[in-house]
């Protein structure tokens, strides 16, 4: 008996109830950390995993971006109370990402019979999956072009004062300038202290970096310039699949989108993603073509959110170090 269209979207709906939404997540750490419970997974401190929100024409990020009056005062100090401005505000475009694909006539001819139809039907949803993830994964890495694409670690670290990030340019405001550096280095211990103070920003832990996003060559160099008595990894992060290497107790891990020579240090407390509660990774539903092609089956996944930093001090990047 053919397998009817109520049926198809049945045993869909049960793919999907049985996985995780950190399927989607499941080969970037990033958006493991900052999308899914990788945050609270690895024990790391920072935002609310996968944050969402209603709406709005852009997303507002608060900027605390200078201090109060202040200073020392005796008997006949005049105390500056003067109106002094502390914030800001950067403002992101929504981004958004889809995977899709299509069961037509002849998928529905060739595979024959129910069970080869959920087959393939299983095995296009995991396609699905795996290919917004990738997208994803890259675009995270990448300089987006404008509306709609991630504002990624490419505009983060974008050098150039003119050009805006979160709507502002380091031309308007130098303290929102990017921490980026082509200085020609060497992946050791010595090289990953001085990043780190390049993104320090506060004497505690939260004011340092608490990933770093690097290269496999690059890692592997930084695991062999330690005593082999001191290579330890977070077993949080290597259970869900990333290899990592702790410096100073914070992960050191590879990604295939990061550019070769480049080592980034991110530091999640002021790095985000936030999700627009209506797309956060839809429910793929099968639609029927239309008049023209009836016997055509559809499904989608969307996702529409943005990538949003609070500090763009708080993040180095270098981009010139070699093993």
């Amino acid at each position: 008996m053919a397998l009817e269209f109520s049926e198809l979207q049945a045993v869909t709906d049960d793919y999907v109830a049985k996985g995780s939404v950190d399927i989607y997540f499941s080969e970037n750490v990033l958006l493991y950390l900052l999308m899914g419970k990788g945050m609270m997974a690895a024990n790391l401190a920072g935002p609310t995993a996968g944050k969402t929100v209603d709406g709005g024409k852009k997303l507002k990020q608060i900027l605390e971006m200078d201090e109060s009056n202040s200073g020392s005062y005796g008997n006949t100090t005049k105390i500056d109370m003067s109106k002094k401005d502390v914030f800001n505000a950067a403002l992101f475009d929504w981004a958004g990402y889809y995977a899709s694909n299509t069961i037509d006539l002849d998928d529905q001819i060739q595979n024959s019979g129910s069970a080869a139809l959920i087959d393939l039907v299983y095995g296009k949803l995991q396609n699905i999956q795996k290919t917004i993830r990738k997208t994803m994964g890259a675009a995270i890495f990448a300089t987006g072009t404008g509306i709609p694409t991630f504002d990624g670690l490419g505009n983060l670290f974008d050098t150039t004062t003119s050009t805006a990030y979160g709507n502002i340019a380091e031309d308007d405001m130098a303290t929102w300038a990017a921490n980026s550096s082509a200085v020609a280095s060497t992946m050791n211990f010595a090289f990953m202290q001085s990043l780190r103070r390049t993104a320090k920003i506060g004497n505690n832990a939260e004011g340092i970096p608490n990933i770093y996003m690097t290269t496999d060559t690059l890692k592997d160099a930084f695991t062999n310039s330690l005593q082999v008595q001191a290579r330890y990894s977070d077993s949080k992060l290597a259970d869900a699949g990333f290899k990592n290497t702790l410096f100073e107790g914070v992960p050191v891990v590879a990604d295939d989108n990061q550019t070769a020579d480049y080592v980034d240090g991110l530091n999640l407390n002021f790095l985000k993603i936030l999700t627009h509660e209506k797309y956060q990774f839809t429910a793929p539903k099968w639609e029927k073509g239309g008049r023209d092609q009836p016997d055509s089956l559809t499904a989608d996944v969307r996702w529409i959110g943005q990538l949003v930093c609070s500090n763009r001090k708080a993040h180095a990047r270098a981009t010139a170090v070699t093993a």
